[in-house]
């Protein structure tokens, strides 16, 4: 008995259209992706900065809200101007004076384990331009080591002021910067964070 068979196939043509095809789908697929991940890069770093703002903030709020303790009342203490803008009433640094010990001075450091925490009756909160960081400076402290801690980082400007004249309230003006995303592109933001602190002793 004999039979002739036809056996079917793709020709070559036909598998060089699918490859193509194959081939503009999986670029299609990864360029997607691809857009998907510098997207995510980008609001990362956005979210990164608005994380810094809040944080340097909330920080900022903290110490500067203990200017002016005076747990016993001297009023030699009183008469001090516990917020200095430089002498301006505005500026990129801001010295505070406490009497945390109630010594009627404001002279002490107080001990602390902590390599970051720098617990002083005279210290300087202020802009380093060049790390954009937040420094918190000891001017009570003759130690190099311990004289200065950054509380803050990728803050790009920074701005104290005195809305009123009074030394009551301190509003802090600050920008802070995405990390990884550079300066020139296009998706680049940067965070703009206002806030009000009214001195918690004054």
């Amino acid at each position: 008995m004999n039979s002739t068979e036809k056996q079917a196939g793709f020709s070559l043509i036909e598998v060089m259209a699918a490859l193509l095809v194959l081939t503009l789908l999986l670029g299609i697929t990864f360029t997607l992706l691809n857009r998907f991940q510098l997207t995510y890069q980008v609001e990362e770093g956005y979210a990164d900065a608005a994380r810094n703002a809040r944080f340097a903030s909330v920080r900022l709020e903290e110490i500067i809200r203990s200017a002016g303790t005076n747990p016993t009342g001297k009023t030699a203490v009183n008469w001090l101007t516990f917020v200095d803008f430089g002498g301006l009433s505005s500026g990129p640094s801001l010295h505070l004076l406490s009497d945390l010990n109630g010594d009627g001075a404001t002279s002490s450091t107080l001990s602390s384990n902590a390599d970051v925490v720098i617990v002083s009756e005279n210290i300087t909160l202020q802009l380093d331009a060049s790390t954009n960081t937040i420094r918190m400076v000891d001017n009570n402290s003759a130690d190099p080591n311990r004289r200065s801690v950054t509380i803050a980082e990728h803050i790009r400007s920074l701005n104290f002021s005195d809305p009123d004249g009074s030394r009551r309230e301190v509003v802090v003006d600050l920008i802070a910067v995405p990390t990884g995303i550079p300066l020139n592109d296009r998706r680049y933001r940067e965070v703009h964070y206002t806030s009000t602190i009214r001195l918690r002793n004054r």
